[in-house]
């Protein structure tokens, strides 16, 4: 991809201190974090298995982009344990819920979203992941949240021109970058 000016930071937080920002950007982590580990507890782990992939894939990594830090992205990684002691009472496998923010590089290069999504504040995305090698072999796909169709706007790329949209950018490589952080904190 090529190198272009990214967009400035926008909002009311835009012009937020970095230190109001990492105070921000903390708390989104850790307000999903709880949010994701009480519908855990709450409809259990095979509602989240039946959720969109994690039963035909091994990560679902989902993707937050704030307007007012266009260089950071808020993650959550969903992962099923594959060791057949990390199951619940009820025999069932119990998941791997990591979330982070970090600032990433890559996004400097990539397209701007707000440009499709102007009245959106944070921009949401999944991308589902099959881990390459021991013969499964590597596949992936682009997940619309639902929150989003709900929401949807005439102004909005339709199905095919979000295909087209969003295959310009590299959400492969984010979503492997906050993986690999999930990995390693274990």
């Amino acid at each position: 991809m090529e190198a272009q000016s990214y967009p400035p930071n926008a909002g009311k937080l835009a012009n937020a201190s970095d230190e109001e920002k990492k105070k921000r950007l903390d708390a989104m982590v850790s307000l999903w974090q709880n949010e994701s580990q009480r519908r855990i507890q709450r409809d259990g782990p095979a509602a989240l298995q039946a959720a969109p992939g994690l039963s035909e894939y091994r990560y679902q990594v989902w993707l937050r982009f704030p307007e007012w830090d266009r260089s950071a992205v808020v993650a959550q990684v969903l992962a099923l344990r594959a060791a057949a002691t990390s199951t619940d009472h009820q025999g069932e496998p119990v998941p791997i819920l990591f979330s982070q923010w970090r600032h990433e590089p890559l996004l400097r290069t990539m397209p701007d979203w707000k440009q499709y999504l102007p009245t959106e504040t944070v921009f949401n995305i999944c991308v589902l992941m099959t881990p390459g090698g021991l013969g499964e072999g590597a596949r992936w796909a682009i997940v619309m949240p639902r929150d989003m169709v709900a929401r949807y706007r005439p102004s909005w790329p339709k199905q095919q021109d979000w295909v087209s949209w969003t295959s310009s950018f590299d959400w492969l490589s984010i979503g492997t970058a906050c993986i690999r952080a999930m990995l390693q904190a274990l």
